[in-house]
């Protein structure tokens, strides 16, 4: 039997970073994914990638747990602001448009959860906020939802 003390493990809130992985750079995954097996999944990134860097307190992920007649359904929601506005970020967001999508959440620690899946893909959306006074700025926000099956599993130790 293991023993976990959670008063000797310390985990800060919010999160670090957000990975979206558009279905289909996720090259070989299990079909059904677990803490287990999660590791193996192989993701090539293409090659027109963009790392458009969030600011940390901007990403907010919530997982909520939904049961009905036909079983277990996970509501995932990420929303990411970006507190600019410029023609790469848009041309490289809508090119997601339409598309399914993975999510990996990175928090400070280094440990990573995966979101949706090859079988199970997110929907990606995102919209240009502008403020209505000149102090409020404009920034563009990135959401990522979807009501699936699949269960989210950490990806790493």
């Amino acid at each position: 039997m293991t023993t976990i003390n959670p008063s000797e493990i310390e985990q800060t809130g919010g999160w670090f970073n957000a990975q979206i992985i558009p279905i289909d750079e996720i090259v070989s995954s299990p079909e059904v994914l677990t803490n287990n097996n999660a590791s193996s999944i192989i993701i090539q990134p293409s090659a027109d990638g963009l790392d458009v860097v969030p600011i940390s307190e901007n990403i907010t992920i919530s997982e909520s747990t939904r049961t009905n007649k036909d079983g277990t359904y996970y509501d995932i929601r990420l929303q990411i602001e970006f507190p600019i506005q410029l023609k790469e970020i848009d041309t490289y967001f809508n090119n997601y448009l339409h598309k399914g999508v993975a999510l990996i959440g990175i928090k400070s620690s280094g440990q990573q959860k995966l979101y949706g899946s090859k079988r199970f893909p997110l929907e990606f959306s995102y919209e240009h906020i502008n403020g209505k006074k000149l102090q409020d700025g404009a920034l563009i926000r990135v959401n990522v939802s979807g009501k699936i099956p699949q269960k989210p599993v950490y990806i790493n130790d």
